[in-house]
């Protein structure tokens, strides 16, 4: 027999009432956001780390966890009959979902909802809390239910694009050239999404305008068996003379499609960037992007800012909304390495454009990859972020962001073994020189979490040579060196970092990766 259904309701005032409709009363604010925690979490739960971090954030373990305890108690003394729906489990709560309706929750409510002509109620409407983790918290879900609920009120007249699905290469000739259009799109999308370049197939080519002709580059892929080896042939080619760019060609008994889709990629990329060189900087605002995030090769805060630079004069000749998403990207990294006094203006910033890249183009897989990683590395928004990196790599497979951004939330949500197979995944795949050292980075954070400490020190020692400028890994050095044993490497890496934080030790390096609500509860979290 079904047990009685409780109804929730969190777009708007906080309501929570019983089955037979009378208000539960629940006078305590920290307990309504317990529960309106719960309900918005994955499986309806939150570790208990999480709700003492977002709601006691400037008190100690020990006295959030008391002060949690009596939040409990109290909670439980409201909610009296009905207490049956709150389950206490090792390290987290959950409410029980065969006895609680949500409205945020039921996609069906949340669309009749969108369609009503009325204003879009406000998530947690009158609740505030004085604690900036969880301000953030709620700023970020506000943020993410009035675009559910008010984007469907905006007409869109543009048509989606449809995802794009890599299978094997089918043997008859009429679905082969089906293949070869679907990677043909593929890599069409992955070069379009880094900044709206006109890409055609040959059969659109005639008919340009000259001004169209001086942006647009013809794009033909072909897939390939020869003698029992498979591979693929991919041409960009200048529609206004004919120079080609790239002629990628790649054999192989084994041959990972999506990686050569990453090559092709790359290829085209980096001619681009050089073909704009050659040219005045109005032709194509692309080139000038693509110059500017492979200039990136140590994250210094001057290469940055120079980088930076280059990227608001290309928003300026083409106001494409990937370019916001980029300097949104380049300011994580400014914050990583400490940002000085200007962090809170940088974080504003971050902020500010990845939330107008996203409204300006949803659907660019660049952009929601990225967004993906602030929101989960800096917002501590792992539903919004898991939401976005689903979505960027159901748009584009291929798009090594989007693989290695996904697999970080993963990992951020507790998921260390699908975490660190996406981001190992993603590590071995071909990506752009400004790319591989942040994948290296979330791989490597994603095997020290799985407990693979070796592979993560191998990746963070490649990282270390790359990129010597990269502090961040070097961090995660220090305690992966300490968990092997290896201390006289754990203590050369202290001084390393002193050339850059005076003040840096080894109990700050232990407390900082400890204090992590995002990683504190994985293997290497845990350990004393």
């Amino acid at each position: 027999m079904a047990k009685p259904v409780h109804s929730l309701t969190l777009l708007g005032p906080f309501h929570l009432r019983s089955p037979t409709g009378g208000i539960i009363e629940i006078k305590s604010k920290k307990a309504r956001a317990i529960v309106a925690a719960l309900a918005t979490g994955r499986d309806m739960a939150r570790p208990r780390a999480w709700l003492q971090e977002h709601l006691w954030s400037d008190r100690t373990q020990a006295q959030s966890g008391l002060s949690m305890r009596q939040c409990l108690h109290s909670l439980r003394r409201d909610l009296g009959d009905s207490s049956g729906i709150l389950l206490v489990e090792k390290g987290q709560l959950r409410l029980d979902p065969e006895q609680v309706w949500v409205d945020a929750a039921d996609d069906a409510h949340l669309t009749e909802l969108a369609e009503q002509t009325v204003e879009a109620p406000v998530f947690l409407d009158g609740l505030s809390i004085a604690d900036p983790a969880f301000q953030g918290w709620l700023k970020d879900r506000r943020s993410h239910f009035g675009k559910r609920l008010g984007g469907r009120k905006r007409p869109n007249t543009r048509a989606l694009p449809r995802p794009i699905v890599i299978r094997a290469k089918p043997d008859d000739a009429t679905d082969s050239q089906t293949y070869n259009t679907v990677l043909q799109d593929l890599i069409c999308k992955s070069i379009d999404d880094q900044g709206r370049i006109q890409l055609l197939d040959e059969g659109a080519m005639l008919g340009l305008s000259q001004a169209d002709a001086s942006r647009a580059f013809r794009v033909q892929v072909n897939s390939m068996d020869t003698g029992g080896m498979r591979g693929v042939s991919v041409n960009l080619t200048r529609s206004v003379d004919g120079t080609v760019f790239t002629n990628l060609t790649r054999l192989s008994d084994d041959v990972d499609m999506i990686d050569l889709v990453n090559q092709a990629v790359v290829h085209s990329l980096e001619e681009i960037a050089s073909y704009g060189a050659d040219m005045p900087a109005d032709k194509i605002a692309t080139a000038m992007c693509m110059r500017a995030m492979h200039s990136v090769t140590n994250y210094a805060a001057t290469t940055i800012e120079n980088a930076d630079t280059l990227i608001a004069k290309a928003y300026e000749i083409d106001p494409q909304p990937v370019f916001l998403a980029w300097r949104a990207y380049l300011r994580t990294f400014l914050l990583g390495e400490g940002g000085g006094a200007n962090t809170q203006a940088i974080r504003e910033e971050m902020e500010r454009f990845i939330m107008l890249a996203e409204e300006q183009d949803p659907e660019n897989s660049i952009v929601l990859s990225l967004a993906a990683f602030i929101h989960s590395m800096w917002l501590l928004s792992n539903e919004e972020a898991l939401e976005l990196a689903q979505r960027s790599h159901g748009l584009n497979p291929s798009n090594p962001f989007g693989i290695a951004y996904l697999g970080m939330v993963h990992t951020h949500l507790g998921n260390f073994e699908e975490g660190y197979r996406l981001t190992r995944r993603a590590n071995g795949l071909s990506v752009s020189r400004n790319a591989k050292s942040s994948i290296r980075y979330v791989a490597m954070r994603s095997a020290a979490c799985a407990g693979r400490y070796t592979e993560a020190i191998k990746i963070g020692e490649v990282l270390g040579r790359d990129a010597p400028q990269f502090l961040a890994p070097k961090r995660l050095m220090g305690m992966l060196y300490m968990k092997v044993g290896r201390v006289a490497d754990a203590e050369a890496m202290v001084e390393t970092l002193r050339r850059f934080e005076p003040d840096y030790g080894m109990d700050k390096m232990r407390d900082a990766f400890r204090a992590s609500p995002l990683l504190n509860a994985s293997k290497l979290g845990r350990a004393r």
